[in-house]
Parts: structure tokens; sequence; C-alpha cells
């Protein structure tokens, strides 16, 4: 008998496919060139084939037996015997994890920074349904959650940016949270600088990998219902729309109406996607496609007060100081293309092209100010907002390999713009006092209304010019280099109400990015990385007039290990860092700008942030999934102190989830489980002190801290295939109900609770 070993290198499911058979494994990658082996290694044996053609076709057969992840293949002749030597073919999987952070595809062992993948089969286990749900399972991120938006921090720094399908680098907007991920196959979060490709502050860029159209057709749906009466329906549909497979399309259509634990709201969401990918030559690829989502919600959550003097009036969790009447509608609407042509083996280049347009309008009432214990009274604001905003964003690279001194290197150079105009209105109106615990809303006001109190538009424009040159100048070393140049940013500025307009421009400097990754095993590779900190602050001025600051600068260095462990499958990495930001805004003194510009500040900021990230993230033997990451961040502000500058984000953060598959004791079940824990977060205020002459808490202001002690979130998720087609499975989310505020707040408002206890069952069916 011979016997030949295989190994195949796979991608690992960091966006697997989709339409995979829910719990199955799959033990035989590589089928086509398992194929293309096994005839290779008949091929010498010629005259023995050649033997045993002659007996019969009819009366031969192939008979193959699965061995774990061997296959034996053998020909039998009609007395039953064999008449070709046995090959044995034994394959061993290797899955090499890739993440798309930059504009590249590259497995996370060579990228010199740390990456969270948030895999398709992850975000379906634990049943993700937006980028905010991906964020609240990312490794080193925190969500301060806000009325109308939410802000994320890494490093306890915000992440201001995220880039779609390796283009631009676009801001985040009040809309990205929503964003529905049914449309992506692939989220990724890296966190620290990515200076080199748009993003430069120091918080992080979310990534986002739109689906892709595939050649075979298939077809998955799912319907799902839930807690708070949550009801969802998704369809994805794809495959080839010409027999020779050169135009493929995709489409993705979401329905959701749900209620929610504070009462009594009730949203609404419609979402449709679609692309076509069509490839003239087996160079050239052409990918189109379009989004829209639009949700509405009724009785949006507004945040909760505390007493005057801090406590907690323990609300019911199903509060919100919201109006009942109000509400909230947001759409958004999405049209990218992507053009790569390949030059021989080496080299390809690549048109990224993305427009977006969004309208979002508010009409709401809600109460907001410390409540006293005499009167029990807080205070009611009318609000109301519209704004309409586009943004187009164009990237062109070149990037390819070239050999010098004996050895093979990357390189990449490109150009990006981004364009944005934003119009923005609002009304904001003080109405009266009320019980905060009887609440009677002020009725509601007309919308749109006869007038704004403040109408603006703004308007941005950048064009930068990238490159970066990974050169390996001795075995088992990559050393990268690049940097970014903005040779274009400009803001304007008009107030509508007065016709008020300022232009403003500003000159970036050189952002250089210097990176290293050494082999120190087949499987283990030591990294450091150097990353310029570039943040434009064009918006704070130095007096009403202005000039705009310059830009806040700074550095991330970070020095780590990364590993490829179980065969490739399972990704290791341990990262410390160190960043220090300088020349950030700090608040000076309030000045009317007759825009919407703020005044007044200076740039003297300090900061600084230390800590490790730790995770793991893969495949720890077959039907074992497990993502593990734990953070520890040290921040101070060198202008206080050294008080820490963000006390939301905990010292300590650990996020966990496995997923194990079960079917060697009961076929087609799995059981997966899940715990977000943080040790003690706190906001810093002022409230005022007890004065025994009035009775009141109106004496002196002094420091307070708002604390949210350490806690832990847990989560359980049970499936069942129950035919290769169909699957159910049941998502308890915060299984033992704990009792925990999302987001500390102050005394007067930014105060919310974390979800109760909830269930979600999903019936998915593949075709």
């Amino acid at each position: 008998m011979q016997v030949l070993t295989l190994q195949t290198r796979e991608s690992y499911s960091s966006s697997p496919s989709p339409f995979r058979t829910p719990g199955k494994a799959r033990r035989l990658p590589g089928h086509a060139l398992c194929s293309v082996v096994v005839l290779g290694a008949l091929l010498p044996l010629g005259a023995q084939a050649q033997e045993a053609r002659s007996v019969s076709a009819a009366s031969t057969e192939q008979k193959s037996d699965k061995r774990g992840d061997s296959v034996v293949v053998s020909q039998l002749d009609a007395s039953g015997k064999n008449t070709l030597p046995v090959v044995e073919l034994t394959g061993t999987k290797i899955k090499t994890l890739y993440a798309t952070v930059g504009k590249l595809d590259q497995a996370l062992k060579e990228i010199p920074q740390s990456v969270t993948v948030l895999s398709q089969e992850r975000i379906e286990q634990q049943g993700l349904q937006t980028l905010d749900d991906a964020m609240l399972q990312t490794t080193g991120v925190t969500r301060e959650q806000l009325w109308l938006n939410n802000k994320y921090y890494s490093r306890g720094l915000e992440i201001k940016n995220i880039r779609y399908d390796g283009g631009a680098t676009s801001v985040i907007t009040d809309r990205n949270n929503n964003a529905d991920l049914a449309q992506f196959e692939e989220v990724s979060i890296m966190r620290g600088v990515d200076g080199l490709f748009g993003a430069g502050d120091a918080g992080g860029v979310i990534n986002l990998r739109s689906k892709r159209p595939q050649a075979h057709s298939a077809l998955v749906t799912s319907v799902s219902a839930g807690s708070w009466n949550n009801y969802r329906a998704e369809i994805d549909a794809t495959g080839s729309l010409t027999g020779d497979h050169r135009l493929k399309g995709r489409a993705v259509a979401v329905l959701q109406d749900r209620d929610h634990f504070f009462k009594p709201s009730h949203s609404r969401r419609h979402m449709v996607y679609g692309a076509l990918q069509f490839d003239p030559s087996p160079d050239t690829s052409v990918l189109a496609g379009i989004s829209f989502q639009k949700d509405r919600q009724d009785a949006f959550n507004a945040s909760l007060p505390r007493y005057v003097d801090g406590a907690d009036p323990q609300f019911p969790r199903s509060t919100t100081m919201g109006a009942p009447w109000g509400w909230i509608e947001r759409e958004n609407r999405v049209l990218f293309g992507i053009v790569s042509q390949q030059f021989g083996p080496r080299w390809k280049a690549t048109l990224n092209m993305r427009h977006m347009e969004g309208d979002d309008a508010i009409n709401g009432a809600e109460m907001e100010g410390s409540v006293k214990y005499s009167t029990r009274q807080s205070d009611w604001w009318r609000y109301q907002d519209k704004n309409r905003g586009s943004e187009t964003l164009l990237d062109a690279n070149l990037q390819g390999r070239f050999d010098a001194l004996g050895r093979t290197h990357d390189v990449i150079v490109g150009l990006d713009h981004a364009k944005s105009t934003k119009h923005y209105k609002q009304n904001w109106v003080f109405y009266g006092s009320g019980n905060a615990f009887d609440r009677t809303p002020p009725p509601a006001w007309d919308f749109p209304p006869s007038s704004w109190d403040t109408s603006t538009r703004n308007a941005g424009d950048a064009s930068a010019v990238y490159a970066s040159l990974r050169l390996r100048p001795v075995d088992r070393l990559a050393v990268m280099v690049g940097g970014r140049k903005v040779f274009s940013e400009s803001q304007s500025i008009l107030n509508k109400n007065t016709n008020a307009s300022n232009d403003f421009t500003q000159k970036s400097d050189f952002v250089p990015y210097l990176g290293a990754v050494y082999d120190l095993t087949p499987q283990w590779a030591l990294y450091f990385s150097r990353a310029e900190i570039n943040q434009s602050q064009l918006n704070y001025f130095e007096s009403a007039t202005g000039p705009s600051l310059p830009a806040a600068t700074g550095k991330n260095t970070e020095l780590g290990v990364k590993g490829e462990l179980v065969k490739g499958r399972l990704a290791a990495s341990l990262a410390v860092f160190d960043i220090k930001k300088d020349k950030e805004a700090v608040y000076k003194s309030w000045t009317p700008t007759g825009n919407n510009a703020s005044c007044c500040y200076v740039a003297t900021g300090s900061k600084a942030s230390r800590g490790a990230d730790l995770e793991l993230n893969g495949l720890v033997q077959p039907g074992w999934n497990l993502s593990v990451g734990y953070t520890y961040n040290d921040n101070k502000n060198e202008r206080a102190d050294d008080a820490r500058f963000n006390t939301l984000t905990p010292r300590n953060l650990l996020k966990i989830w496995s997923n194990h598959d079960l079917q060697a004791y009961i076929p087609g079940f799995s059981m997966g489980w899940g715990v977000s824990a943080q040790s003690k977060s706190y906001q810093s205020g002022s409230v005022q002190a007890y004065n025994p002459a009035s009775g009141e808490f109106d004496g002196a202001w002094q420091n307070y801290a708002f604390v949210q002690r350490g806690y832990g979130v847990w989560s359980l998720r049970a499936a069942y295939d129950i035919t290769p087609q169909l699957s159910l499975a049941l998502n308890l989310n915060n299984l033992f109900d704990k009792h925990y505020f999302s987001t500390i707040g102050q005394s007067g408002y930014g105060n919310f609770y974390g979800e109760p206890r909830n269930a979600v069952l999903t019936l998915k069916a593949s075709y």
C-alpha cells in the first residue's frame, strides 16, 4: 500500500460561507485539490491501471472509507479483489486566520498590531444583529450608551473611524451603530492607530466586508421570535446568473418588528442588500452593490437621572424618561463598486468607490435633571432634529510583489479621497418640571416645525497619498515601512440662520509607520509597531473667529507575540501597548461663533494609555470554537494629576464565547456559552452637599464618583440540527438576570440599565 500525506492550507472561517450546513463539521477540505493529488499518485501505476481497466468497466466500482481526516481509495475487480494498490490520502487541515483591516487580506500573524475578527459563524451563534451588538462582544472595546447614538472606546480612546471593503476611511456617524450585520460577511476591529490608511486616532478602526456573490446557487432563510415581541425574518440568496459563472449575484433582505424592555418603545426595520459581480476575464473583476436600511423607533430610550446627591432612584428597568409619543427615524442608502485588475501573478490594481446618504428625523421630549428628594421632580425638555448627510469615498491603489537582493518584497501605493456634507437642524426647548416617578409628558409638537433654532451645513473634503513597503531583509524577518500624507483637507461651515460662513484648511505633516514581524517558529511570531497619531481638530477654534487648532499628535507603540496553534486553526496573541497623545483640544471658555464650530479651546491636552491584550480565537479541537479576550488598561490625564481620562473604560475587561459540538453524545446537538465581565467603572462629576439649614441638597458643590461595580453577564445557546438543511437554536442572554448599568452618567442624565434576561428562538433553513 502506498501512503500519501497531504497538507492543505485553507483560510479560516473568519468569514466562512454563510451557506454552510449548521453544526456540520467539514471533515474533508479541498476536495478538488484532493482529486488532483489522487490522480497524481495513480499516474506512476500505469501498467497496473491498464490491466485493471481491461477487466471490465462495468465490473469495477469505487469505494471510499472515511477515517477521520483520511480517505482510502481502492478499485475492485468482479471477484472483489483489489486490482490497484490502495492509495491512502491523509489530509491535515491547516486553517490560517485572515482579516481585512487595511487594503490587503493578511494572516493575523503577519499584522503587527492587535486585531479581533468576529466570524460569520460566531455572529450567527450569538445572534448578533447590529454593529452595536458586535462591538459589545469585541475584545478590549467598551461602549458608552448615549441618548441618540453610542460611542466605542478601545484602550480608553474613542474609535472614530470605520472602513468598508478595504476602501477609504470614514468617520463614524450616528447611524453606523444600527447597521444590520446581515449585509456583511466579516467584522474586524484593529485596536490602536491605523494612520497609514487614514484612521489617525489611537482608538482603532472598524472594518466591514460586504457579502460577495457566490458561484454556487444557495438560499438561506431564517425566522426568529424572542422576548418583548421580537420578530425577525432574513433571506440570503446567491448564485451564478450565467452558465459560465462570469456574472454572479447576491440578495439579502431583513424585516424586523419588536418591542423593547423599556416601555412603551416599539421599533421596525427594513433592510435590503444586493450585489453583482462580473468577471469579464480571469484577471478582471467588477463588484457593484446597493444597500437600503430604514429604522423607526417609537418612544425611544432616554437616559435616567439620579437623585441630587448622586444616589440611584432604582427605577424599574422598564423605565424610559422619553415621551411615549416621541419617535426617531433613520434611513441609510449606499451605492458601492470595486474594480480589480490583476497584472500577472504578482500585481493588482484596485479602485474602490462608495457613496452613502442618510436621513435622520427626531421628534420627542425627555426628562433630564437630577431628582429632588422633597418634590421628586426633574425637568422636561422638548427636542427635535432633522439632518441629511452624504459622503463619497474613493480609493485607488496598486499592490504587488517584487524581487530584490535575492528576496521577495511587497509594496502598496495608493490615493484616497473623502468628501462629506451634512445639513443639520435642531430645536432644544425647556418645557417645565414634572414628577420623575409619575411622568406626564408635554403634548406632542408638530414636525417639521415652522422654524429651527439651529440650522447649519457642514462640508468636509480631504485627499491623501499613502505607501507601504514590506521588506524581507533576512530569513524570518519582515519589516514594514510606510507613511501617509494628507495634501488637502478643508472644512466649510455655514450657519443658515445668520448666513455666517467659515472656511478652514489645514496641512498635515507626513505620518510615518514602522512595523516588524519576526518568525520565532513556523507557529509563533514576535512583532513590533509604531504608528503616529494625527487627528484633525478643524472644528475646534482658538477664538470665535478662529483659527482652528492644529492636529492632535502622538505615538502608538505596541510589542507582542502571535501564534497559530492547533495546526493553524487557533490564533493566539499577547500584546503590550503604550500610547501617548498630545496637543489635544482642552476647553477654555464658551463663546458663540455663529456656526457649529466649538469655541474656545487650547491645544494643550496630554493623555497616556498603557496596558495589555490577550486573545485566543478559533478552533481548539474539532467541534469546539473558542473566543477569549482579556484587556488590562491604565490610562491617565497628564494635565489632571494623572487621573484617569476615561473612567468608563475598566481596568480589567474579559469577553468569552465558547461553542461545543456535542454530536458524539447527542446527534445534531451543540451548546454555547459566553460571558462579558469587567471591573469597576465610574463617571466623575459633582453634586451639592446636604444643607441642614434648608433640609435640601443645596450646599457647596463637591466632587462625586458615580460608580458601577464590577459585574459579569452570562449567555447560553442550545442548537439542534433537525435535518442537514434545517436547524433550531435558542439563545438566552443575561442568563442570571443581572441588574447593572450598561453606562453610568451624571446625576442629571446619561444612566442606562443593561438589558434584562431575554430569549430568542431561531429557525434556519439552508438549500
